[in-house]
């Protein structure tokens, strides 16, 4: 039992999680979210989108990182809702913020490296152990 193909998008990954039993799909799910957070914050901290261009400078030039208090690098985070991966925006601002600075890969463009390989990684992991007789 694995999951077949590429990885393109997280959609794409969720469609394939559904036609593996309900159970095991929704452990990937939660496995995995935490692990996109965690590329996603590295990301983040490194003032970068998903793909590796570094953000818009400010307007004085300087580069911007959006860690003024934390509360957006706190706030911005993958969950598991079945087996369909989200982001979940914490703080009412964050909207403002990564829609001109993405902290995450745009919705139907292809996944980064990064989160293809811990996608890969969690599926090698969780479902071997789950389907083990």
């Amino acid at each position: 039992m694995s999951l077949k193909g590429p990885i393109q998008s997280l959609a794409n990954f969720s469609s394939k999680l559904r036609k593996l039993p309900t159970v095991l799909g929704q452990k990937v799910a939660r496995t995995a979210a935490p692990r996109l957070t965690s590329v996603a914050q590295g990301t983040f901290g490194a003032g970068e989108n998903a793909y590796g261009e570094t953000w818009q400078p400010l307007n004085d030039g300087s580069k911007a990182t959006l860690n003024k208090t934390g509360g957006i690098k706190r706030g911005v985070f993958y969950v598991a809702i079945g087996t369909i991966l989200r982001v979940r925006l914490a703080v009412p601002y964050a909207k403002y913020q990564v829609g001109k600075r993405p902290v995450f890969p745009t919705q139907g463009s292809p996944l980064p490296t990064a989160y293809v390989r811990e996608l890969q990684a969690t599926v090698a992991e969780v479902v071997p152990k789950e389907v083990a007789l």
